[in-house]
């Protein structure tokens, strides 16, 4: 077994700075915020402040986990590539990533991140909030989805459960960024459509006129055939949103 450890942001805070690969993967204690498949994301609090940790483990043998960089590393790499950009968005900041591989297999990888001080997610405050904070962040969105569609970047996984927003400033950070290349081709087939679906699930019917106005002379193709390709991922998007409200509920009741 071959370690691989990077700490992107030196010194990290205690008790993570004396930690070794294996303690990463296997410190308990943290609260379980999101789990998948093959990743799970734990919340911890110390008294330097809150991170969030995201292990991965691979139990399969695919020809994918012989040569392609682990998730984590591509999510590092490409929060990295974003912060060169002028897309009116923040990233998370990556205090630490690493991934083991067996030879060429990669078995288990951890990206460790700081907590964005009073954010939540972005589709979490558009269900729940009516406020007058909401105009802000939804201007926000949409000038920041103008922006991408000028740049011809290509995101994979643009939806508001992979965006943070602080709500007193209506910032915006984004997350979990597996894919982040210009590609104009898979922005038009994957990037724009994912972010349509989810205005589509989380915007007022005024708002998203509002948003169509304002991003019409941007797109690629007319409203007609963008809202045609958005409800190709809307099925999904609305299973996730269940499962998410009622994750966040339960988490909520646990921490009170």
């Amino acid at each position: 077994m071959t370690d691989f450890f990077f700490i992107s942001s030196p010194p990290l805070p205690r008790p993570w700075a004396d930690f070794s690969y294996d303690d990463f993967m296997n410190r308990s204690g943290g609260l379980l915020i999101n789990g998948g498949r093959s990743s799970r994301v734990f919340r911890f609090v110390d008294k330097e402040g809150a991170c969030y940790l995201k292990r991965y483990t691979y139990n399969k043998i695919h020809w994918r986990y012989c040569w392609q960089k682990s998730q984590a590393r591509q999510e590092y790499e490409n929060l990295e590539k974003l912060k060169q950009t002028s897309l009116g968005c923040s990233t998370i900041e990556i205090l630490a990533f690493g991934e083991k591989r067996d030879g060429r297999i990669l078995r288990s990888a951890f990206i460790l991140s700081r907590e964005v001080a009073g954010s939540q997610r972005l589709s979490l405050f558009l269900d729940e909030n009516q406020s007058p904070k909401r105009k802000p962040v939804i201007d926000k969105i949409v000038r920041f989805g103008a922006q991408l569609i000028r740049s011809g970047l290509a995101l994979n996984d643009l939806y508001f459960r992979n965006i943070l927003v602080i709500p007193e400033s209506a910032e915006i950070y984004l997350l979990d960024v597996q894919h982040c290349a210009l590609n104009r081709k898979r922005a038009r087939l994957k990037t724009y459509p994912q972010l349509w679906s989810d205005i589509l699930l989380y915007f007022t019917p005024d708002e998203q006129a509002w948003a169509a106005a304002r991003l019409k002379a941007e797109l690629p193709y007319n409203l007609k055939e963008l809202r045609h390709r958005a409800e190709k991922f809307l099925p999904r998007e609305k299973k996730r949103k269940a499962a998410e409200l009622a994750y966040a509920k339960k988490i909520e009741e646990l921490q009170t």
